[in-house]
């Protein structure tokens, strides 16, 4: 009778070791998902809010498709102004009404707030912004040959515009795989800059090229951009292509063609 109880309480034991650990093991491989929340003023002067929702497996970050992301506006997640599933690249975007969504705080910043409410595998997350709403302008000239590109951007602070002093732009032009930085500015006291476009850009067949002045991922400015496409660019002939090659022709340089061939050959070994 004794060893019967004992192999009883064995097995019980044995059995609630084996729930543990079953347990145990299931809430260690829930999914923590990285959440990426940015804001974007486009050059129409249209904003949006994105989040990106991702997780790391084997060192590689992986998009989380078909998760519902929730935006809000206000402190406190105050008013809530859509529900958006990700897309195939766990990407959800959210176009803002000026008129309806945005309500700043007493310092003048917009908040906003993202956040995923999680399910049985994957753990929830959420992230906030602090935007403070400002105006971007660039005007193109040329005197003499010279092309400068002007840029003025102000901010609205305690109800007012002024000045956006001591913060840097960068003006890009777009290239075979991203974009090209051509110059960089700070502006000053009066919120002005100036930066010095260059001569032997390539552009399309006619002289095209874009130019995009931005703010990138700024702390209180988020994304803010603007771009125009004009003659400033050398005209492109098929001459040009064939014996040249740089990250501005459409045939990219030997040294890239040959770098991404070992590169994608290792991943592909591994």
């Amino acid at each position: 009778m004794m060893k019967r109880k004992i192999t009883i309480g064995f097995l019980l034991l044995s059995f609630l070791t084996l729930t543990s650990n079953f347990l145990f093991s299931q809430e260690k491989t829930k999914i923590t998902p990285y959440l990426q929340f940015q804001y974007f003023k486009d050059n129409d002067d249209n904003s949006f809010l994105k989040t990106t929702v991702t997780y790391s497996m084997n060192r590689m970050e992986l998009p989380l498709p078909g998760m519902k992301i929730v935006f809000y506006s206000g402190s406190g997640m105050k008013i809530r102004l859509a529900e958006i599933t990700t897309d195939e690249k766990g990407v959800a975007k959210y176009n803002l009404r000026h008129d309806s969504d945005i309500s700043a705080d007493k310092n003048g910043l917009f908040p906003f707030n993202t956040m995923f409410a999680g399910n049985d595998t994957i753990e929830s997350a959420s992230a906030e912004l602090l935007i403070r709403d400002i105006t971007l302008k660039m005007e193109l000239t040329e005197i003499d040959s010279i092309k400068t590109i002007l840029l003025t951007a102000e901010k609205v602070d305690n109800g007012k515009m002024v000045p956006v002093s001591g913060e840097k732009l960068t003006v890009y032009v777009p290239r075979m795989f991203s974009l090209l930085p051509v110059g960089e500015a700070t502006l000053d006291e009066s919120g002005k800059a100036s930066v010095e476009f260059p001569a032997d850009l390539p552009g399309d067949k006619d002289g095209n090229i874009t130019i995009i002045s931005r703010f990138e991922e700024h702390p209180e400015f988020g994304n803010v951009e603007k771009r125009t496409t004009l003659k400033w660019g050398v005209p492109a002939t098929s001459t040009s292509h064939s014996s040249h090659r740089a990250l501005w022709t459409k045939t990219a340089p030997k040294w890239m063609i040959y770098t991404l061939s070992i590169l994608l050959a290792g991943v592909w070994g591994h």
